[in-house]
């Protein structure tokens, strides 16, 4: 019975395609979406929301049987849900994983950001994953060997393709996983474009157009095209705002992160001719697009264990903190390349915590939010926006160290390490701090957040807590809440209440 049903399936698929396009053309349809950390809609519930993703699907699907949806890397970190915890247990991107499942994600790649988690939770995510992983160019490395990362069921390893062929009645498409390169002790990363070319030539004869789903920045998918022209697209993530790109006649295309909006990408393949037809619609998520129930309630689940997380910490993800008049940017792209009118609203607030201070530096990369906030500002906004929180340190330094920490961020345009500050500026080739030039023997305090001080940030390993020119460094207390400094949420919290 189960046979005939089998067969029953395939001839009405059969037929659907001829209907439609003809005896010897079929379409098949990629739905795809990048860099989404926000399972919930944003903006006052206006974009995005993964609900109304698997809505969108499901009427795709709908109406051709061959869709799917693709992922293009970075999911499992960062956001607010992710820092928070579940039962005593860091959720770390289980959220994530439990809403992917149920919306019907078909394939994902690895993205740099879901190396952000160690290998024994990173483990625990895929095992926890009922979609398919694809990815050429990324190993898991133990001191005894190389292998293919792998998801574990029942006590077997299912060990992660370099790439899949995707049988879509008369279509066989082939899908090659790629990332960008990301230092990890337990990572191996194989050069993409030499992997690239190895598994296109394994594919071409098997298959009848062959994809790469990608997880790198513009340029090495640039590069990609210029090196692998073959391929009918490139289905990219890593940058957050949306992009098709031609290089020749390979297109690049990327959605804008979190869900604004997904690539609806359209192939019509002639058997008889050979020929290929590829069209891409970006599509805006938004409030025009209803919910789809199951996903909507497992969002609603993860919405609930927050909101608990969050008020044990003593915050209240609904307090209305201030009303944004014009829209509060913390847009990747501006945060990491200019002073906003959000970047500025945190320096002060840094600075208001730490009043013993002469000015305050942090870096943009702690900001993580990537969209602009318009009205309603509440807790939870805050905790979308430095969603890792942190310290803020008094520390006492000479001149000399405080001018090469100011040139390192000024060169760090474009990057994390691209630096925030308040009461300082500079003025042709003279920084000066409240108003006065900077001297190298003289030391100032100025309040700089933790995590600047571990030497992680680009391009400022210098700057450690055993750094020489580094006389004094006062903590705050963490056990006491009044204390602002103790978490940089706090101080941005108590500065929005302050604003009229």
């Amino acid at each position: 019975m189960k046979k005939l049903s089998r067969i029953s399936l395939f001839i009405i698929l059969l037929l659907v395609s001829v209907s439609i396009f003809g005896q010897d053309k079929q379409e098949v349809i990629l739905l795809q979406i990048n860099d989404v950390y926000e399972i919930a809609p944003l903006s006052n519930g206006t974009v995005g929301g993964l609900a109304r993703v698997a809505t969108l699907y499901k009427e795709l699907k709908a109406k051709n049987p061959y869709t799917y949806m693709v992922h293009a890397g970075d999911f499992l970190n960062p956001s607010v849900i992710g820092t928070l915890r579940q039962e005593g247990k860091s959720i770390k991107g289980k959220q994530m994983v439990d809403v992917m499942n149920v919306m019907g994600v078909d394939y994902a790649t690895f993205g740099n950001h879901e190396f952000d988690l160690d290998m024994e939770d990173l483990q625990k995510r895929i095992d926890e994953s009922d979609f398919n992983w694809v990815i050429a160019n990324a190993k898991y490395k133990t001191a005894q060997d190389i292998t293919p990362f792998y998801r574990q069921k029942e006590g077997k390893k299912e060990f992660f393709p370099n790439s899949v062929i995707i049988k879509s009645g008369q279509i066989r498409i082939g899908l090659i996983g790629l990332m960008l390169f990301v230092d990890k002790p337990f990572l191996q990363i194989e050069n993409q474009f030499q992997r690239a070319k190895e598994e296109y030539q394994r594919l071409k004869d098997s298959t009848d157009f062959v994809v790469a789903l990608t997880h790198q920045s513009i340029e090495e998918d640039r590069e990609l095209a210029r090196q692998l022209p073959q391929l009918a697209l490139i289905i990219g993530g890593h940058e957050h705002d949306n992009m098709n790109v031609s290089v020749g006649t390979t297109r690049i295309c990327k959605a804008d992160a979190n869900a604004k909006t997904v690539y609806i990408h359209r192939f019509i393949y002639d058997s008889s001719t050979k020929k290929l037809t590829v069209t891409s619609e970006l599509k805006r998520i938004d409030e025009s697009i209803p919910d789809e129930p199951m996903t909507a309630q497992v969002v609603e689940k993860w919405l609930k264990i927050a909101d608990k997380s969050i008020r044990e910490i003593g915050l209240n993800p609904t307090q209305q903190l201030m009303e944004a008049k014009e829209p509060l940017d913390g847009l990747e792209s501006s945060v990491r390349n200019k002073n906003t009118n959000l970047t500025e609203l945190i320096s002060r607030a840094i600075l208001q915590a730490a009043p013993n201070t002469l000015a305050s530096i942090y870096n943009g990369g702690s900001i993580r939010i990537d969209d602009k906030i318009h009205g309603k500002v509440t807790e939870y906004d805050v905790l979308r926006i430095l969603p890792f929180g942190g310290q803020i340190w008094e520390v006492e330094m000479k001149g000399a160290l405080l001018k090469k920490i100011l040139e390192a961020g000024k060169n760090n345009k474009g990057k994390g390490g691209f630096l925030h500050y308040e009461n300082i500026k500079k003025k042709g080739k003279k920084w000066k701090i409240g108003g006065k030039k900077i001297k190298d023997n003289q030391y100032y305090t100025v309040a700089i957040t933790d995590f600047l001080l571990t030497g992680k940030e680009t391009n400022l390993e210098f700057l450690t807590e055993q750094n020489p020119e580094i006389s004094k460094i006062t903590k705050p207390n963490t056990n006491d809440k009044s204390d602002l400094r103790s978490d940089i949420r706090r101080a941005v919290v108590e500065s929005m209440k302050k604003i009229k």
